[in-house]
């Protein structure tokens, strides 16, 4: 998809709001009320709350699927964080993977804007790696995870979208150990390969040292943050801490790591991995192909690729 194109869609989504238009993320002839929009669903329970709002699930009546509801209150919302949310609507749907989490539809009800996202049953990465309390994942599980990680990232970068955000909170799982990437509302679509931004946004400890020196960054800062995603795996434990965002940011521009891998438990390929993508420099960090086509991967690539397409074609999705 083109920036022009993008734009104009970004365009008609954003004034969805200003006009409190209801508009189906399927069809844009499709307009309903929320009143009757929540006619077909049931609510299940409170899933959790965040900056914009709450999610909870609902089962849809039509065909009894499970899907979450990312209700927003408009009216406790800046003009910017109006704007971000509609982002997220936006890059959602023009990204169709396996690995990303699926945007089916959007509509306001009075003054709550109310999303409407696939439902993830297996909560996220960070609860998880607690749940492992202590216990390393094995190098299979941890390449399994990587792979879809990769993919998602791989297709984001693919549309020109850097994701912005990337953590073990929004690396979402099913019961199947199958991985969704969420999370869109920082998300930023760059115009070329070479472009860059320059807003420092992101979870802290995920930052980038470019980040971190307020420098412009690419695409390149999403895999920085996918090493420590990676790193966290392999050691459970956070990439960098510090009891201040100051020196937080001294140790990741230092390179000052928490702990290193553990080489008996983990192959030398996998660790260099991980030291690839946390390299200070961004042009020697890999892209997400480059990190899909590393031996560890490529070598049982198409039998993951498989196994995400026969998960995926196991969960029942609304119609």
């Amino acid at each position: 998809m083109s920036l022009e194109v993008y734009e104009r869609h970004y365009g008609s989504l954003t004034s969805d709001i200003s006009n409190e238009s209801v508009v189906s993320g399927k069809s844009a002839t499709a307009v309903l009320s929320g009143e009757e929009e929540k006619l077909h669903y049931i609510p299940i329970r409170i899933l959790g709350k965040g900056a914009f709002g709450e999610a909870t699930l609902y089962r849809r009546t039509e065909d009894n699927s499970l899907v979450v509801w990312k209700e927003v209150d408009l009216n406790n919302l800046s003009d910017k964080k109006r704007r971000d949310v509609m982002n997220e609507i936006s890059i959602l749907s023009i990204l169709h993977h396996n690995n990303i989490i699926a945007y089916f539809n959007h509509f306001i009800d009075k003054n709550t804007l109310l999303i409407e996202l696939e439902y993830c049953n297996g909560g996220n990465l960070y609860d998880k790696i607690i749940q492992q309390k202590g216990q390393r994942f094995t190098e299979e599980v941890v390449i399994w995870y990587l792979y879809q990680i990769a993919s998602a990232v791989a297709n984001i970068h693919k549309a020109g979208i850097l994701h912005r955000d990337i953590k073990t909170l929004n690396i979402f799982l099913t019961k199947t150990n199958l991985i969704k990437l969420g999370d869109y509302g920082l998300a930023k679509k760059l115009d070329s390969v070479d472009s860059m931004a320059e807003t420092c946004v992101g979870t802290p400890y995920y930052m980038s040292p470019e980040l971190c020196q307020g420098v412009k960054y690419n695409f390149k800062s999403d895999i920085w943050a996918m090493g420590c995603v990676l790193f966290e795996m392999l050691t459970l434990t956070r990439t960098f801490d510090a009891t201040n965002p100051l020196n937080l940011c001294v140790k990741i521009v230092q390179g000052n790591w928490t702990m290193e891998a553990n080489s008996d438990m983990y192959s030398s390929d996998l660790i260099q991995l991980v030291y690839k993508c946390l390299d200070q420099d961004p042009e020697k960090r890999p892209t997400a192909n480059q990190i899909l086509d590393e031996p560890i991967i490529l070598c049982i690539r198409q039998s993951l690729e498989d196994r995400v397409a026969l998960l995926n074609s196991a969960i029942k999705k609304p119609k």
